[in-house]
């Protein structure tokens, strides 16, 4: 039974990014098309029973996170459901948007409660390779090849919504853009992923970066997100490396790299008379696009969130209104400043910049518990990477640590943490990690 759970986490590995791609093919009717794009989040759940079911029958007890991780999540739910019932408000909006914010988070504790073995990690390294090497050239057919090789990666999903979730993809218009997005449904999913690639592969020269091949291949990883269309990833690339190196006290060698890159390039710019402010990783800098941003995400960040805090009732800001739309369509009408991305029933985009729409869902105390479980499993990462036993436990360590910064400010910007690809391998890095130190422990305890 135990090998079922991880056949089943091995198979998500390679088929989550590839998963509208394929189902697109299948001659079924639209609603059976939907329904199978669940049957992963079912798997997920299969190997919970599995995995705890196994843990149950040998030990008689479970294996958790510990260091109050757990209280915090199972508190933060708890709380997300007595807020709406409290409210008399709909709890199918609730409970749908608990299950995109926490569903991988089930990974941590099947990987815990499975004893995950050093060739076992070595697998999932190799399926995570696998994938990312048919992401990579997906994206080189799309560089180089005519509209037609796009056309040919779209998905089936369109714009709709069933049962209050939200099914959307903006490949199409993106693609007509110019910009590349693997085999996914938008460019947010493909960035997500290209991040996951690149922590896999800087983590591998914790101690030795080798200049020009290392160098190389992040500038590769660098391209791919500037072509992807999102300023946010190609920020992040730049940020996640930079974390990389931080944590290795090198900060100075990313410094000088970094402008020794950028420098030629900016002259090389200069002479062929190219405007950096033209090139759209740069327009957030212009004053265009921050007039702009105060209509949508920088509105609802500098706006919505301020006024939530100080314009409701003290009950309302402490246990927040939860996802429901009346609730929330409620709240915005009786704002006197609300950015135009939110008028018209629209209160669910305000999930784009998510680090409001957790306390606005499920108030300052949810917001607090939330980040009491996430500052909790820094700890733990941040411990294996400076006091793992060997190069893997402190290597796994620091790619969960690398995505789980990284997910900080990308989350100011996107449903990073609902984002399914990177989500996923978020809480699978981070469940690999806490599990194989376990077992390290656990090896090192009986041999001595």
């Amino acid at each position: 039974m135990r090998r079922i759970a991880l056949r089943i986490v091995y198979f998500l590995v390679v088929y989550l990014p590839l998963e509208d791609f394929l189902l697109k093919w299948l001659p079924v009717p639209y609603p059976v098309y939907l329904g199978l794009r669940q049957v992963s989040d079912v798997l997920v759940l299969v190997a919970v029973a599995i995995a705890v079911g196994t843990r149950l029958r040998s030990t008689h007890r479970l294996r958790l996170i510990g260091r109050g991780a757990d209280l915090c999540l199972g508190a933060f739910v708890l709380l997300a459901l007595g807020t709406v019932v409290a409210r008399q408000g709909n709890m199918l909006y609730t409970v749908l948007n608990l299950k995109a914010l926490l569903r991988y988070t089930l990974l941590v504790y099947i990987l815990l409660n499975l004893r995950v073995e050093r060739a076992e990690i070595y697998t999932f390294l190799r399926l995570i390779y696998v994938s990312l090497g048919l992401q990579l050239l997906v994206s080189l057919l799309q560089l180089v090849g005519p509209i037609s090789v796009d056309q040919f990666f779209f998905p089936r999903v369109r714009n709709t919504e069933v049962a209050g979730v939200q099914f959307k993809s903006t490949a199409i218009r993106e693609a007509e853009r110019g910009y590349i997005f693997g085999t996914m449904t938008n460019t947010i999913s493909y960035g997500g992923f290209l991040l996951v690639g690149l922590a896999t592969y800087v983590t591998r020269y914790i101690r030795d970066r080798r200049a020009l091949f290392y160098w190389g291949t992040v500038a590769t990883f660098f391209v791919l997100a500037y072509m992807s269309g999102s300023r946010a990833v190609t920020f992040a690339v730049v940020l996640l490396v930079g974390i990389d190196h931080y944590l290795s006290g090198q900060t100075g060698q990313f410094l000088r790299a970094g402008t020794l890159t950028f420098l030629p390039l900016v002259l090389l710019a200069t002479l062929l008379g190219i405007s950096l402010r033209e090139l759209h990783v740069f327009e957030v800098f212009s004053a265009e696009y921050l007039r702009v941003a105060m209509t949508q995400r920088l509105g609802i960040l500098l706006e919505v969130l301020p006024q939530f805090l100080s314009d409701v009732q003290a009950v309302d800001v402490l246990f927040g209104l939860t996802p429901d739309r009346t609730l929330l369509n409620r709240f915005l009408t009786d704002l006197s400043e609300v950015p135009a991305v939110l008028t018209g029933g629209n209160a669910a985009v305000i999930e784009d910049v998510y680090w409001v729409a957790l306390p606005v869902y499920y108030g300052v105390i949810g917001l607090g518990l939330f980040g009491g479980f996430l500052t909790s499993i820094f700890r733990h990462l941040h411990r294996i990477t400076r006091w793992g036993n060997g190069p893997l436990e402190r290597r796994l360590a620091r790619m969960a640590l690398l995505l789980l910064l990284v997910a900080l400010p990308l989350n100011l910007i996107g449903q990073y943490f609902e984002t399914r690809q990177f989500s996923f391998y978020l809480w699978l890095f981070v469940g690999l990690s806490l599990a194989y130190s376990h077992t390290e422990r656990l090896r090192n305890q009986n041999s001595s």
